[in-house]
């Protein structure tokens, strides 16, 4: 199984930590923060898709960072509209 289909294929958590998503897109941990940072400073134009809740708690939606990795395409997410598979909960 690639980290593709790890992270695109698998339905366990539509929310990821900046940890996992920096592991899908193998790069550092520093750097996946630098950009969940550049993210949020920005507006949502570049950087690493975030969502944060509280302070210091940031998770990365699995749709926008497949978009990112197979695209190239930095989702602003306020503006973005979740993909039918993703838009319902579980209950």
């Amino acid at each position: 199984m690639s980290s593709l289909d790890h992270v695109a294929g698998s339905e366990e958590h539509e929310l990821l930590t900046v940890q996992e998503a920096t592991d899908f897109l193998r790069i550092g941990r520093s750097l996946g923060y630098q950009l969940a940072h550049e993210y949020l400073n920005s507006g949502g134009t570049s950087g690493l898709p975030v969502i944060r809740f509280g302070e210091k708690c940031y998770r990365v939606p699995r749709w926008a960072l497949v978009e990112l990795a197979t695209t190239g395409r930095v989702v602003r997410l306020c503006d973005a509209e979740a993909p039918a598979s993703g838009a319902s909960i579980g209950r």
